[in-house]
């Protein structure tokens, strides 16, 4: 169960006893307890991960925040940060509805044996974004509920970042249009390369019957999200290519940094990304 909201919009930080009663998405340093292993590890490269983006001052708009560590890396310089994540509910994941994995039936959602353990790793990821917002000391805001739909309740925000979540949502450009329709400025997206994808705006269906990736939908070209975004109206773009470092081996990413400005032109070129891609 959830905890309770306050003033019906923003969840109340909820205490959590014991480390062993969470797991963490991202490594990160806690005080009090020490270093926790996560299957990200952004300590070296988060700067290049957020694309340089200057947050001072600013309020950010984070979709998914897993362990926090972005959250709180975030919360040290800008005005204020509201999370926002999945509420615990039936339908708190995308799962891609395979027949075979007894995820088909989206009116029985939640009795199968990958949906119980899974609600059980997520939730246990939670316990660790509580344990990590309480020795942070953090001041975010966290909200729950779906992403394709932020309530105007959430009010105006000056950039919002999207870092490997779109992957995992059956529908990413609605997720975009709804942040668009809050954000003044700049959306950040970042995403892992697909070097098998053409220099254009598309985006590939990760799940086969072979692989079972129920969890994630998309792998996405650069120019799938510079195109979309402009489409938006966040046509000042900038693209990067990084590495980072996931279950200790490095994968390469791409980041899109998105801006409203007045009289500022999609150009629609894409930078290619250096040759050592290679897809995990």
């Amino acid at each position: 169960m959830e905890v309770a909201t306050t003033n019906d919009l923003y969840q109340t930080p909820r205490t959590v006893a014991s480390v062993d009663d969470c797991e963490f998405y991202h490594t990160m340093d806690l005080p009090g307890i020490g270093t926790v292993k996560g299957q990200w590890d952004l300590n070296e490269g988060v700067d290049d991960y957020l694309g340089h983006y200057d947050f001072s001052g600013k309020r950010v708009l984070e979709i998914g925040p897993a362990s926090g560590f972005l959250t709180f890396h975030m919360e040290n310089s800008a005005r204020e940060v509201v999370a926002v994540d999945l509420p615990m509910d039936d339908a708190f994941w995308d799962f891609v509805p395979y027949q075979k994995l007894d995820l088909a039936d989206r009116n029985h959602r939640g009795d199968s044996r990958v949906q119980r353990d899974f609600r059980q790793h997520i939730g246990n990821i939670r316990n660790g974004f509580w344990l990590a917002y309480e020795k942070c000391r953090s001041r975010a805001k966290v909200f729950y509920g779906s992403s394709n739909d932020l309530p105007d309740e959430l009010g105006r925000f000056d950039v919002a970042t999207l870092a490997a979540v779109l992957l995992h949502a059956q529908s990413p450009v609605r997720i975009l249009e709804s942040c668009g329709r809050l954000v003044d400025d700049t959306i950040i997206v970042t995403e892992q390369c697909d070097p098998t994808l053409p220099d254009d705006a598309v985006c590939k269906l990760a799940p086969t019957i072979e692989n079972e990736i129920w969890g994630t939908w998309w792998t996405f070209s650069p120019r799938f999200f510079q195109q979309y975004l402009a489409v938006l109206g966040f046509t000042d773009q900038k693209l990067t290519f990084h590495q980072q470092i996931v279950n200790e081996g490095p994968i390469e990413m791409f980041t899109v940094v998105a801006s409203r400005h007045a009289g500022s032109r999609f150009e629609g070129g894409t930078p290619r990304p250096p040759s050592r891609i290679g897809l995990v």
